[in-house]
């Protein structure tokens, strides 16, 4: 609310403000007094109650649900946890293998060059000679020449039953060595299947609970729409009611048959409602009209009376007027005329005074002259 005034004062300004307020609660009552459902009383109980035991067993569904899925949870992560336990001890024992097969069958002492670098060569070598076939002399010896090779068949085959059996051994050790490595590969991959198997199954029961749980959300919503399809549809018939209803009370109101009974209060006979009050009667009128009538008639005798009394005192005062000014002139001249004589009595006094003043200064021997005053402030000091 804008105040067009080229100066506005505090009262102003808040006199301003209680007629904003007071046309906003206005129009707030109005809206009030206008709209059909904020006037209607009461409350669906039975709706609310239904309401709230739908609501409370949704959330001890979705409670029990929860619940499940945590249930599940620590099932997992339990049966992962007793895998990964498995997984690791089941690698402990293939390394703890490993470790018995390389300090069993793979030292230092058992390859085919340790004896070119056994730190107890000399403690383990024999006898410089031991007999005169004695295999380790050599040429110096003078007993073995270089060349001779008596024994070379025996030599070579025993050589080449060796190399067999180094070669036999070997594959042997490769073959198992295979084997439990093989062993392990299956082992391993035998858990890893049956951790996926598990997954899989935990991952099919949880799609087969979500679907579950999805389906009954879809049902509840369908159920959910019907439902709020039927309370509009049903809400949308009891506002047309309600409007019908309205539309034939304001119809057959006492505001629009503008009953006259409904203005006259209740606890006095003589007051009219204003909000109610719809004009008067005829016969109301044609008495108000004499009653307006009369009143004139009244006004314009008092006007009449008032206007004569009005020249009375006009009159009367101009009469008292004349009068005083009669006396006023009267006074006038007699204190002119004592003035007059005052003034005469006055001078006549003033001549006598001053001849009484001569008159005593002559007979005073000590008379002070001009002469006297005249010797005073002739120097500076």
């Amino acid at each position: 609310m804008t105040l067009k005034m080229a100066l506005c004062t505090q009262d102003d300004l808040s006199e301003a403000i209680k007629l904003q307020k007071r046309e906003q609660y206005e129009e707030e009552r109005k809206k009030r007094i206008f709209n059909a459902k904020q006037r209607l009383f009461g409350l669906d109980l039975d709706t609310l109650e239904r309401q709230i035991r739908e609501k409370k067993k949704q959330e001890s569904e979705q409670q029990e649900c929860n619940k499940r899925f945590e249930e599940q949870e620590q099932l997992q992560k339990r049966l992962i946890t007793a895998k990964e336990k498995e997984l690791e001890k089941e690698k402990r024992i293939i390394d703890s293998d490993l470790n018995f097969y390389r300090c069993r069958y793979q030292r230092k002492d058992q390859r085919r060059e340790f004896d070119l670098n056994d730190p107890n060569f000399l403690k383990k070598s024999t006898p410089v000679r031991i007999a005169d076939a004695d295999l380790t002399l050599g040429v110096s010896s003078a007993q073995i020449f270089y060349g001779e090779d008596l024994n070379k068949s025996d030599r070579q085959a025993r050589q080449r039953e060796q190399q067999r059996a180094w070669l036999d051994q070997q594959v042997m050790e490769r073959k198992q060595a295979e084997e439990a490595r093989r062993k392990a590969d299956n082992v391993y991959m035998e858990s890893i299947w049956c951790r996926d198997k598990h997954l899989e199954e935990m991952a099919k029961s949880d799609h087969r609970m979500r679907h579950q749980i999805i389906h009954k959300i879809r049902q509840f919503n369908i159920n959910l729409a019907k439902q709020k399809q039927e309370n509009r549809l049903r809400n949308k018939q009891e506002t047309y009611e309600d409007d019908m209803a309205e539309i034939y009370n304001m119809l057959s109101s006492d505001m629009l048959t503008e009953n006259p009974d409904v203005a006259q209060s209740r606890t006095n006979p003589n007051k009219k409602i204003a909000f109610m009050y719809r004009g008067m009667t005829p016969d109301e009128l044609r008495d108000f009209r004499k009653g307006q009538q009369q009143q004139l008639a009244d006004v314009l005798q008092r006007k009449t009376e008032a206007q004569l009394m009005d020249k009375q005192w006009e009159q009367y005062a101009i009469n008292m007027d004349r009068t005083l000014m009669h006396k006023q002139i009267d006074m006038d001249r007699k204190h002119k005329q004592q003035l007059d004589d005052l003034v005469r009595d006055n001078a006549k006094l003033a001549i006598e005074q001053d001849q009484q003043r001569k008159d005593a200064l002559e007979k005073l021997s000590n008379a002070v002259y001009d002469d006297f005053y005249d010797q005073f402030n002739k120097t500076s000091r």
